[in-house]
């Protein structure tokens, strides 16, 4: 779909008429959340949730280190990049994301806060070390039942995602953090997420209720559309890059 001239130009006004814009990116950014392959029930509910980590570990990292694989195996797409750009120009203040793929990160944003943690890495939650995915893939191989396990000396305990698997609370960390950015926002942007998963899907409130713009830019439908001062109902995909040339042309 051909991004809009006057969508570009009206979200590039209100990235510039604020100060502090804080940015909150869907698990997708440029698709609709519901496509994506985490967080967004299908069989990554059924099989990556906590119950069969806890009590089908095998199984589970049957499942998920591949799907983790395929994650990882993402490049930023151009609007990844044009939002690095926009932060690095000062017209993205703060950003919020439910991604787990490190993307924007990976494309040179900063300060991202992670709501859903990320599976990039995993941890040991007996003694804290961490591990990369091709570290657990040797352990998973080499493992007897299946199961990665703390290569620490003395520890051996199971590893576990950083990520937050389904039917478990999000870090409160993050949340808190991406709390506090929305209550200091002077505009808040939503690029592809549906909201309906609490309690990111409140994030939008919480400037409402101060009288800061809402933009909303999506393909899916959410609760908040009509209260959104710009609302696009397409995804993303185009118009960042289309906004960054007008803010802060340049690679």
């Amino acid at each position: 779909m051909p991004v809009s001239t006057a969508d570009a130009r009206a979200l590039a006004g209100a990235l510039l008429e604020a100060d502090r814009v804080v940015v909150l990116t869907g698990l997708r950014l440029g698709g609709p959340e519901e496509r994506d392959d985490t967080h967004a029930g299908g069989e990554w509910a059924a099989r990556a949730n906590l119950e069969a980590f806890l009590t089908e570990p095998a199984r589970f990292w049957e499942y998920f280190y591949p799907t983790a694989l395929a994650i990882a195996g993402r490049e930023p797409t151009p609007d990844h990049l044009a939002l690095a750009r926009l932060q690095r120009a000062g017209a993205v203040w703060a950003l919020i994301t439910q991604a787990v793929d490190r993307l924007h990160a990976r494309a040179g944003s900063t300060d991202v806060v992670e709501v859903y943690g990320t599976l990039m890495t995993l941890r040991c939650e007996r003694c804290g070390e961490r591990y990369g995915l091709p570290e657990v893939g040797a352990l998973i191989a080499a493992a007897t039942d299946g199961v990665p396990r703390c290569t620490t000396a003395g520890c051996a305990y199971p590893l576990r995602p950083e990520g937050t698997l389904w039917g478990e609370p999000l870090p409160r960390a993050a949340v808190e953090r991406a709390w506090e950015l929305a209550a200091e926002a002077d505009a808040f942007v939503v690029l592809d997420s549906d909201l309906r998963t609490a309690p990111i899907s409140l994030l939008p409130s919480v400037p409402l209720t101060r009288g800061a713009p809402l933009v909303v830019v999506g393909q899916t439908p959410t609760q908040y559309d009509r209260y959104a001062r710009i609302l696009v109902r397409a995804p993303s995909a185009g118009l960042l890059s289309a906004v960054a040339d007008l803010i802060a042309p340049g690679p």
